[in-house]
């Protein structure tokens, strides 16, 4: 296991403990390590601290981190990674679905997902 999988495996700990700073700090020391033949695991620490950001109602770097995540994902082609940032997409968002940013966010999922299997 790398340092890069050993932080991001922190990082869900963290999150799993309600502790989003710890994870954010985590996930970005992993995202500091991994190494650039490693997007599909890049795109799941980008979803990662979406998800941490949310917890620490910072929708802003949700949004941007979800977009990255997506942009990455869709380079990868992997199914379990757009899957990831679907869900957040759906779940995660939801709450936050009348907010400019997310609104901009799942139309440019909705255009760059269309040509995509669902």
């Amino acid at each position: 296991m790398s340092s890069a999988d050993l932080a991001v495996d922190a990082g869900r700990c963290w999150l799993d403990l309600e502790d989003p700073r710890r994870a954010t700090a985590a996930l970005e020391e992993g995202l500091g390590l991994l190494v650039p033949e490693r997007e599909r695991t890049r795109a799941i620490m980008l979803t990662c601290r979406a998800h941490a950001a949310l917890a620490d109602h910072d929708v802003a770097a949700a949004v941007a981190d979800t977009r990255t995540a997506l942009d990455t994902a869709l380079g990868t082609g992997a199914s379990r990674c757009l899957d990831l940032v679907r869900g957040t997409l759906r779940e995660s968002l939801e709450p936050h679905k009348g907010e400019t940013d997310v609104q901009d966010l799942r139309s440019y999922a909705h255009q760059r997902l269309a040509p995509v299997a669902t």
